[in-house]
């Protein structure tokens, strides 16, 4: 009995070890991404700085931030060889074109979605 107790707690052991060091690598199945980095990490920003009622909520004529697609579209297109959305939300409170209107996102709110664009749209 002492054996097999002895036996399970090292393979427990072996187990819990080799997760320790595991990196969320997205998977592509049938060429379409694995957006759960966006999911769990991005869309929340975006959905609680962009998607306010008359913006970017889908009732509107502007982009649908509630839609993957056109987010990544969006920050997709260039300004001043920069993304034009995170240009927009880099600018002063007060400077034209500044996003989201009326007030400033967090510091690390603007760093996540950098990081997300620099790194090809990290989950997809």
């Amino acid at each position: 009995m002492k054996k097999v107790l002895s036996f399970i707690s090292v393979l427990f052991l072996l187990i819990q070890a080799s997760c320790v060091n595991d990196k969320y690598i997205p998977e592509v199945v049938n060429n379409r991404c694995d957006t759960t980095y966006y999911s769990r990490v991005i869309k929340p920003i975006i959905v609680t700085n962009c998607t306010v009622s008359g913006c970017h909520d889908g009732r509107s004529t502007l982009h649908n931030f509630n839609n993957y697609i056109e987010v990544k579209e969006e920050v997709e297109e260039i300004e001043d060889g920069e993304s034009s959305f995170l240009h927009r939300i880099k600018l002063p409170l007060n400077a034209p074109g500044h996003m989201p209107v009326g007030y400033i996102m967090s510091p690390s709110d603007i760093q996540l979605i950098e990081d997300w664009i620099n790194s090809g749209y990290e989950g997809c």
